[in-house]
């Protein structure tokens, strides 16, 4: 689960992408092998994440909202600069 991922886990950036508010990372653990797609939405003020299998990866990369909306998210959270 990569509910803390930033702290129990060394990521690898493997892909990124930006555009007008939305950040999209393709992260990867070499320490478990999980991957994960990250995303951050500036405009809505949340982040989520979630577990992709290496044959998907970059499909879940490239569409993630169409992935988000039919599996567990392992996270999803306001952004701390929205919050605050």
């Amino acid at each position: 689960m990569l509910t803390d991922y930033r702290d129990k886990m060394t990521l690898k950036e493997l892909n990124y992408r930006a555009l007008d508010g939305f950040e999209v990372s393709l992260l990867w653990s070499p320490e478990s092998g999980q991957l994960a797609v990250v995303v951050v939405d500036e405009a809505g003020g949340e982040e989520f994440a979630m577990e992709v299998e290496p044959g998907e990866a970059m499909e879940v990369f490239r569409h993630p909202y169409a992935y988000a909306t039919n599996r567990r998210l392992e996270f999803r959270r306001p952004l701390a600069s929205v919050a605050a």
